[in-house]
């Protein structure tokens, strides 16, 4: 009688063996047998860390080209947390796009702003792309970040203290000029503070009041933009961001930064109704196509590695078509990402950790309340929270 039965060999342990032996050829040195026993497992083991320790093999020994066919592989299998994305910056970075160097490592930073590395490889490639305002912005995360004993810390340390030092005082010099109502000679003095300073929020507001007080419109769209950038809280820049685009005829831009502005004032009433007023007869300036050139824009910004006005333009998008709303929600939500990583960080380690701090779980709380301190600022609710949680242990 034959038997319709049949039976499937179990090769888990024969991978597993394979998988350790692999680890230790390569931390050996040894990649090339490594690499051979990684190869012999794609056929039955396909997974993004597969593919990333077969990169790194081909990386190991020199060959890029197949090194980066594989990171790509990993990360076309899974986008988030994946450190394929370091090694994909190196390659287009020694291959001087720096374009895509960023790109790549930004993907990194998303998910670990704390590595000291990626912060500090984003720092001097957007430096070398002469985008200062991202520039300083990865150095002011790297120094809060790194180790705080290294030389290179106190290198980078002591040029963003110069350069914070003659940035102040060249706003100081501004504000005395604003006050004479000589708003060209605060222009020249803010554009010498930008330049050692772009990530302050006050010297891009008063540089972008001031080029609307010259009726320098575009000049001061673009500062009021980067201010709001880094204070999207502030109601008066949105304000004056609204009048300089209404005078430029950029109608839906003006309507989307009212929207903005709604959350804000909602315990204004006058305020609130002032601004729906404005919202409201904005509305009746463009029609369903509208979104299209910020479209456009966003697309040309993310390509050119500008992720906070590509943030921006893709919002003023979801605002004006509820069919881009859907198609960008990812996109936005990745760019949320790029931008500041640590708030999504901040958030779900506050639920966790309290929710294992109210079943007594205490040392395990504080691990979660602990990144919170990490990556919160000293003013936030929530840092005040991890911290009280953390002493009270």
């Amino acid at each position: 009688m034959v038997s319709s039965d049949f039976y499937i060999a179990d090769n888990s342990n024969i991978e597993e063996r394979k998988l350790e032996a692999a680890k230790n050829y390569y931390s050996n040195g040894d990649y090339k047998a490594a690499l051979k026993l990684y190869l012999s497992l794609i056929n039955t083991s396909i997974s993004y860390k597969l593919y990333h320790r077969i990169g790194k093999c081909y990386y190991k020994m020199g060959d890029e080209n197949n090194a980066k066919e594989y990171f790509q592989k990993s990360v076309n299998l899974e986008k988030r947390d994946n450190p394929s994305f370091i090694y994909l910056g190196n390659i287009a970075y020694k291959k001087g796009d720096l374009k895509q160097a960023i790109y790549n490592w930004v993907n990194v930073f998303a998910y670990r702003p704390d590595d000291e590395s990626v912060c500090l490889n984003l720092a001097t490639s957007y430096f070398s792309c002469d985008m200062k305002f991202q520039s300083i912005f990865y150095y002011e995360k790297y120094l809060k970040y790194a180790d705080k004993t290294g030389a290179k810390y106190s290198a980078v340390q002591k040029s963003l203290n110069e350069y914070t030092q003659i940035g102040m005082d060249f706003l100081q010099k501004a504000k005395a000029t604003i006050l004479r109502k000589d708003f060209k000679s605060a222009i020249e003095f803010l554009n010498f503070a930008y330049q050692n300073l772009p990530t302050n929020y006050n010297i891009n507001f008063m540089l972008g009041s001031a080029y609307l007080a010259e009726n320098d419109n575009m000049h001061a769209m673009i500062y009021l933009k980067q201010a709001y950038c880094i204070n999207n809280k502030s109601v008066e820049v949105l304000q004056m961001l609204t009048a300089t685009l209404i005078n430029l005829g950029d109608y839906t831009s003006a309507y989307c930064v009212m929207k903005r502005i709604l959350p804000l004032v909602i315990n204004n009433q006058q305020e609130y109704l002032n601004t729906m007023k404005i919202i409201k007869d904005l509305d009746s300036s463009f029609d369903e196509q509208s979104y299209l050139g910020h479209k456009e824009w966003g697309d040309n910004y993310f390509k050119e590695n500008n992720y906070h006005f590509a943030l921006f333009e893709y919002t003023n998008c979801a605002m004006l078509s509820a069919k881009m709303a859907e198609e960008l929600s990812e996109k936005i939500e990745q760019l949320k990402l790029f931008i500041n990583p640590e708030e999504k960080i901040i958030k779900s380690s506050i639920e966790y950790g309290e929710k294992l701090y109210k079943t007594g779980n205490i040392q395990n709380a504080n691990k979660y309340f602990t990144r919170v301190l990490k990556f919160s600022t000293p003013e936030s609710p929530e840092y005040k929270i991890a911290k009280t949680r953390v002493e009270n242990a």
